[in-house]
């Protein structure tokens, strides 16, 4: 199939100006998005007309509108996985005392499509619609533990894995063997591999057919959060499973977003299930998962404020009881 290369461009250059996070101009956008000056200036004056960027009067550069939020606005206002999956991140927000996020993949990343902050005065504070690396997230690598291993393998052979902190994990070879206890255990962490002095768990979300479609996950301070890693990745793991079975009641398949990898949505005919509903109408368990980023490039940072009100939650019994296994990194 053909496609147009004009329309490629000009979503390259919003998708650049979006990235920056600060006004362009002309020239610094064209070396960016690698086009000549004369091809991004036809295209900005296009976008300006239509009303997605607008113009400095002083020094030329172009910043985007508020109607791109309309685009956004109406995907997550009728989002079936959003609208599902809300209920379930506040029991975990309000539970576990932690910020909470939602995330899908993105390319060769995953990005926030919802989040929940802490009311606690350290706090991770975060940015629907940032993107983050697959390899250094809980929420990346409790979906790729959640493929097709082959799939896996091939996704994982195509990222640049690139460290983001001394912790982040650098080497396929051992990246690889995380994923394998990841789905063993059902939950994966983060801690301070995506950024210093956080900890993040992260927990898988399927839909009717059986795809990994989603993530949930909840971050803190590792101060807070390290001590409680097997308690809180367990309640992780419920409340993923949680959204799993209502999407299944519901015959729910959702929409698979753009997937990592050299070959198209390696994922989704993995071979994953959705585990049953607890027998005999017991009691769901909120869950915590996680996923941080710098707040420097992905919108998220660590918080502090002065009211007071936080309190260092001290570990469970069978947090301390259950050590965390050993880990190449």
């Amino acid at each position: 199939m053909k496609l147009n290369r004009s329309v490629l461009r000009g979503i390259a250059l919003l998708e650049a100006l979006g990235e920056a996070g600060e006004p362009l101009g002309p020239a610094k956008l064209a070396a960016s998005v690698d086009l000549d000056k004369a091809t991004v200036s036809r295209l900005l004056a296009t976008f300006e007309h239509a009303g997605y960027v607008d113009r400095e009067p002083a020094g030329g550069r172009y910043r985007l509108t508020n109607r791109v939020l309309r685009l956004s606005r109406s995907l997550l206002e009728h989002s079936d996985l959003l609208r599902i999956a809300r209920p379930h991140l506040t029991r975990l927000r309000d539970d576990c005392g932690e910020s909470v996020h939602l995330g899908q993949f993105d390319g060769d990343h995953v990005v926030y499509v919802d989040k929940l902050e802490a009311e606690r005065s350290i706090r991770l504070v975060s940015t629907v619609a940032r993107s983050m690396p697959i390899h250094t997230t809980s929420l990346g690598k409790a979906m790729l533990a959640a493929m097709d291993r082959e799939a896996a393998r091939a996704v994982v052979g195509h990222l640049d894995l690139a460290p983001r902190t001394p912790a982040s994990i650098t080497d396929p070879a051992v990246l690889l063997r995380e994923l394998d206890g990841i789905a063993a255990r059902g939950f994966a962490t983060d801690e301070e591999e995506n950024e210093q002095n956080v900890c993040c768990i992260g927990a898988p979300v399927f839909d009717r057919t059986g795809r990994v479609v989603a993530a949930v996950s909840l971050a803190g301070p590792i101060f807070r959060v390290g001590p409680q890693v097997e308690d809180l990745g367990e309640r992780c793991r419920r409340a993923a499973e949680d959204v799993s079975e209502d999407l299944a009641e519901m015959g729910l398949a959702v929409p698979v977003p753009a997937s990592p990898g050299p070959v198209g949505i390696p994922g989704r005919d993995a071979a994953a299930t959705v585990a049953p509903r607890p027998v005999n109408g017991a009691a769901r368990r909120p869950t915590v998962s996680v996923a941080t980023t710098p707040g420097s490039d992905d919108g998220k940072v660590l918080e502090a404020t002065t009211d007071g009100d936080d309190a260092i939650s001290p570990p469970t019994a069978a947090a301390s009881a259950s050590p965390r296994p050993d880990r190449d990194v």
